[in-house]
């Protein structure tokens, strides 16, 4: 067996984390300086663009291994495309509540639909990953609710539910991310396989 593309892959990261460190950089925020002025004129140091060029670097080589991530794959480029001018607050922060979830969208529906196809394939290997088919397919449900909440909560104006709709996207978006680095390295989401630790030999007298 020639074990230097597994290397290789290694030394690069797999598809997956990349995506899931992108990821990782588009959920978390770091705001400077800390006393703007306007207060709205804030800025992000873990700047979302970076995230997904990222994620996009990512799903190139895992839409090249495997065709049905091709949508999921373009979805990232226009989710990338929309947090550009979402990175500025000159833009950003004209936008009421309505308009930061429709501009949310490009993002939710990539999370929903990548999780969607890693579960189904999942379920198609021989044998079944149950692990990824099962995770992932709660998460579509997940993104799913992620999508709907803020259509309840705005549209309906349950304000009693902006809290707990906050705290849902946040959970899901983490055990998204956790759950991407947890499969990272299966060999049919293009990552190198097991990783497999041989024990130190033993110099020769």
């Amino acid at each position: 067996m020639n074990a230097e593309p597994t290397l290789a892959a290694m030394r690069l990261g797999s598809p997956l984390q990349k995506v899931a460190m992108g990821m990782v950089i588009v959920v978390l925020f770091a705001y400077f300086p800390a006393r703007p002025s306007p207060d709205w004129q804030h800025y992000d140091a873990l700047a979302d663009p970076v995230g997904w060029l990222l994620v996009v670097l990512g799903m190139v080589p895992l839409a090249r291994a495997d065709d049905a991530f091709a949508t999921s794959r373009w979805l990232a480029v226009l989710a990338g495309a929309v947090s550009i001018p979402m990175w500025f607050p000159q833009l950003n922060h004209r936008l009421d509540a309505s308009g930061e979830w429709f501009a949310s969208l490009p993002q939710i529906v990539f999370c929903l639909l990548l999780s969607r196809e890693i579960g189904l394939l999942g379920a198609a290997q021989t044998p079944r990953d149950h692990y990824a088919a099962k995770r992932f397919g709660l998460l579509v449900w997940g993104f799913g609710l992620v999508a709907v909440l803020p259509v309840v909560t705005l549209g309906g104006g349950v304000d009693q539910l902006a809290g707990p709709t906050q705290l849902v996207s946040l959970l899901v978006s983490v055990l998204f991310i956790y759950s991407l680095f947890r499969v990272h390295r299966r060999e049919w989401l293009g990552g190198p396989g097991p990783l497999e630790i041989h024990p130190a030999r033993k110099a020769a007298p």
